[in-house]
């Protein structure tokens, strides 16, 4: 029955893709503006003068915007996305700054030596980090005494914590329907003819790629998702050895009564977390 009410209402709502979800160059120039726009709740004063590494970098979009408006010492923009490092290497080869340099990253290592970073960027990653432990430990490696990590982070419990927005377009469609409804539809919607896929579901050759919400029933299991809760967060930092600078919790909506509204909710006891629409944290070693 959940499974029927999700699909029913997702077939309803969903849209056509947009320009930056069918468009290589679009999406590009998209995720470009959405890191920009991320920035301005940090500083400056974290990238001057310093070995910067962008964790999660995909495509280069922070790590060049920095290199830009900063003045580095360097920055190493690491993924594990091998296409993703193609097209951030492309994309420096157009910039031509040699402050800045792009790596294909394990999961499980960095790769940059002990103690040689200031300043850690996590930015729109930490969800999809499926062994945070072990990253965790190797931030806290390669930062030397006093160094930052800077994240912003959008926890699973918020509204559109699943990131399934282009298929799925309910807020706390994972909390109301559950996992296991939200795979069925999106591999029910993914198999209608009329579904328009976006590029990411699209291979080499532009053709729509298997699958694969009918092959997992879970985010875990698929691999995408960690999951982590707030509480989970913090038990993890401190026992990788880093002190909590700033935790800042950001609602949805940016101005006026939609706004209020998400503001008064982040005060609630025990359920504040479900209405975290995005964090910014500082984490000091």
């Amino acid at each position: 029955m959940r499974t029927e009410i999700c699909y029913r209402l997702s077939r309803r709502l969903i849209r056509p893709p947009s320009d930056r979800a069918s468009d290589a160059e679009s999406y590009s120039q998209w995720r470009d503006e959405q890191m920009h726009g991320s920035w301005r709740h940090f500083s400056n004063a974290d990238i001057d003068g310093k070995d910067v590494l962008d964790f999660g970098c995909g495509e280069g979009p922070l790590s060049l915007y920095l290199a830009r408006i900063c003045q580095p010492k360097s920055i190493l923009g690491v993924d594990i996305d091998a296409h993703a490092i193609e097209r951030a290497n492309l994309a420096l080869t157009r910039l031509g700054d040699a402050a800045v340099s792009f790596k294909l990253s394990d999961t499980d290592r960095l790769p940059a030596a002990d103690n040689s970073m200031d300043t850690i960027l996590a930015f729109d990653c930490m969800e999809h980090v499926m062994q945070p432990e072990n990253i965790l430990a190797e931030w806290h490696r390669v930062l030397r005494p006093g160094g930052k990590v800077l994240i912003e982070w959008y926890p699973f419990k918020g509204p559109y914590g699943p990131h399934m927005t282009a298929m799925i377009p309910i807020p706390w469609a994972h909390v109301l329907f559950g996992e296991k409804a939200l795979f069925e539809t999106a591999a029910r919607l993914y198999d209608q003819p009329d579904y328009i896929p976006n590029r990411w579901d699209l291979d080499e050759r532009g053709e729509k790629k298997p699958n694969k919400w009918a092959t997992s029933s879970t985010f875990r299991e698929q691999g995408y998702l960690n999951e982590m809760t707030i509480p989970q967060f913090n038990a993890m930092t401190a026992a990788a050895g880093f002190r909590t600078a700033r935790f800042e919790k950001r609602g949805f909506g940016q101005s006026g009564t939609k706004a209020a509204i998400g503001k008064a909710l982040l005060k609630l006891p025990v359920i504040d977390e479900y209405f975290v629409n995005y964090s910014l944290i500082e984490l000091q070693k």
